[in-house]
């Protein structure tokens, strides 16, 4: 890459790290195929493309958590170098300079939110020093005074005691930054760093890293993203972008001439998931006249702390909620509540209850449960069997997290028309842990829709997809509305709601603090004072 669009820049200077017809295969998947690439100091690059393009293995070879395919007659060093400075010159891996490539993802925030394990935000940030997930050995004083330091810049001092288990998802992805920037790395890889951010946390963690480009002015970055629609959703301090598709570079210049390339791909109707003229490959169930759900006094409590505290909600027929708050207003706990995941606490006298309209006659509840559909990060990030797609699929029939039963012909058949709607038929023999973010989030909802949902929880349904992708699920989920399905979708963006979203519901720290139609919603939104709304796009 010749970078000759960067006004200022010593493009003669030694890259950090460089890739020259780099390829990464997976079983028969190749994920990366030739790739030539270089980051020097200084720059800060915009990585984009759809779903699968090969973005986050692309910043995992760069980093060298994973390595490249070796070809015959070609040396590890002939496809990848890395030439920090005082390392002594380039060497072909990262051994004992990862430290010094930071990342911050998803994956990582996902880590620490399965294990649960009993790590204070400090040390977390002080991980970073050992590139390990836990501390394995006491911290140096420098390390700790630095870890604090980080997190000062960051306005994280009051958090440093508090376990990251505990932290709402804005906190511990800010958190995650700080352990990046503690050690005082070379370069920042950032993949997806703002999916399940709020609008302030969106907006806080952009101003992190422009003040600290600002600061650092030869520290790289390479910020990977899908919500390119506007340019509000990437850092302001971006020198380059880089489009991928396919697993290659497609485009590679400055960053406006790079988003408007892209952003009339999308808008040329290019093809995505789920076209408007397919016919929905399942016929929604028929749905009680009375009610859909309803939950009655309850609160839930876990680990001593209280998450909600006296919900009252009922689902009617015909409507279709948003539930909207801010991080760690208690939003995915509601969803899980009224999926029958988590049960309601008795704080100071009976329990409130959960009751689904929908349970037929001699129906148990666990049986009930299974007509729900739900899509979200949680469940992406608990569904720990590394099956083949077409088998997470058949799961979705049987409700189940794993496959214990043989899909019977009906159900092959209905996640065979799922799998052509989602365009997922040529991944149907991959592994989901070889997909990406976007191509898992396309099977989790085909697998939702395998069990013929009477209802459908969606927790930031949109998230790790690309726009084209964007475009298709709300074009879907706009359908399933029309046809029958009932929603309740959580986002922390208003745009991506459906237009058939007529009811919203707001927590605030685990209470409902608006419960009322959609366009008496926004009327209060548009009245406040700009900055305080509850939930902005």
């Amino acid at each position: 890459m010749s970078g000759k669009h960067e006004e200022g820049k010593d493009m003669t200077e030694a890259p950090l790290v460089r890739l020259r017809g780099a390829s990464v295969t997976r079983g028969e998947a190749k994920l990366l195929d030739g790739v030539d690439m270089s980051l020097r100091p200084g720059e800060r690059v915009a990585l984009l493309g759809p779903n699968g393009a090969g973005k986050t293995t692309l910043l995992k070879l760069l980093r060298g958590d994973i390595g490249p395919d070796l070809e015959p007659g070609r040396k590890p060093e002939d496809i990848r170098t890395y030439d920090l400075p005082g390392a002594g010159g380039p060497q072909a891996t990262a051994l004992g300079l990862r430290q010094r490539l930071a990342m911050v993802s998803g994956d990582m925030q996902d880590l620490y939110a399965r294990n649960e394990w009993p790590i204070t935000a400090l040390d977390a940030v002080i991980t970073g020093f050992s590139d390990t997930p836990l501390l394995y050995a006491a911290p140096r004083p420098e390390e700790r005074a630095a870890a604090l330091r980080a997190m000062e810049a960051l306005g994280l001092s009051q958090l440093a005691d508090l376990r990251m288990a505990k932290l709402s998802t804005g906190q511990a992805r800010a958190v995650l930054l700080a352990r990046a920037l503690a050690c005082g790395p070379d370069a920042l890889f950032l993949d997806e760093c703002l999916e399940g951010l709020d609008a302030p946390a969106r907006a806080a963690f952009l101003a992190a890293l422009d003040s600290t480009a600002e600061a650092r002015p030869r520290l790289a970055m390479i910020f990977c993203s899908h919500r390119t629609a506007e340019r509000s959703e990437l850092p302001a301090c971006l020198t380059r972008a880089v489009a991928m598709e396919g697993g290659r570079i497609v485009t590679d210049g400055p960053p406006d001439a790079v988003l408007a390339r892209l952003e009339a791909a999308v808008s040329a109707g290019l093809p995505g998931a789920g076209p408007a003229d397919a016919a929905l490959p399942f016929a929604p169930p028929a749905l009680p006249a009375d009610f859909l759900a309803r939950i009655s006094g309850a609160d839930v409590v876990a680990e001593g702390g209280t998450l909600l505290s006296g919900i009252d909600w009922t689902i009617l027929p015909g409507e279709h909620w948003a539930v909207l708050g801010a991080n760690g207003a208690g939003k995915t706990t509601l969803l899980s509540l009224l999926a029958g995941e988590v049960w309601p606490s008795a704080l100071s006298g009976p329990p409130g209850r959960v009751e689904y309209g929908f349970a037929g006659d001699g129906e148990t509840l666990d049986e009930a449960r299974r007509r729900i559909g739900r899509v979200g990060a949680a469940l992406d990030r608990d569904y720990g069997w590394n099956l083949a797609v077409r088998e997470v699929v058949w799961s979705g029939g049987f409700g189940s997290i794993g496959l214990y039963a043989e899909a019977g012909p009906e159900l092959r058949a209905r996640a065979d028309r799922l799998m052509d709607f989602f365009g997922l038929r040529a991944l149907a023999r991959r592994r989901i842990q070889t997909l990406s973010r976007g191509q898992l989030r396309r099977v989790m909802l085909a697998r939702a829709l395998a069990g013929n949902p009477a209802l459908l929880l969606l927790d930031e349904p949109m998230a790790g997809l690309d726009p084209r992708a964007r475009r298709a699920a709300r074009g879907l989920f706009s359908r399933l509305a029309q046809a029958g399905v009932p929603l309740v979708m959580v986002t922390h963006h208003l745009r991506d709601l459906p237009e058939q979203v007529n009811r919203v519901l707001v927590l605030e720290a685990g209470r409902i603090v608006f419960c009322g139609e959609r366009a008496e919603h926004e009327k209060k939104q548009a009245a406040r004072p700009k900055g305080t709304a509850c939930a902005k796009s």
